[in-house]
C-alpha cells in the first residue's frame, strides 16, 4: 500500500471526473426507447441523456476546480 501513499491527491479528483465522464458517455449510448420509456411524449426536455449531461457535467467541473 506504500505505492498508494506516493500518488498525488489530485489524481483522485481526475479519476472521479473520468468516472462522471464515463457515465455521460454511457447515457448517450442508451437507445431512445430506453430513454423515453414511460414518457407521455418525446419532447427534448424529457431526454434523460441531456439531463445527465448537464448534471454530471456540473459535477465534473466541481471536481476539477475544487
Amino acid at each position: 500500500m506504500e505505492w498508494l501513499e506516493g500518488l498525488p491527491l489530485v489524481l483522485g479528483k481526475y479519476i472521479a471526473a473520468l468516472f462522471f465522464i464515463g457515465m455521460i458517455i454511457w447515457a448517450w449510448f442508451r437507445p431512445p426507447r430506453f430513454i423515453f420509456e414511460g414518457a407521455l411524449d418525446k419532447s427534448r426536455w424529457r431526454d434523460l441523456r441531456i439531463w445527465a449531461t448537464i448534471f454530471l457535467g456540473i459535477q465534473v467541473i466541481l471536481y476539477i476546480v475544487f
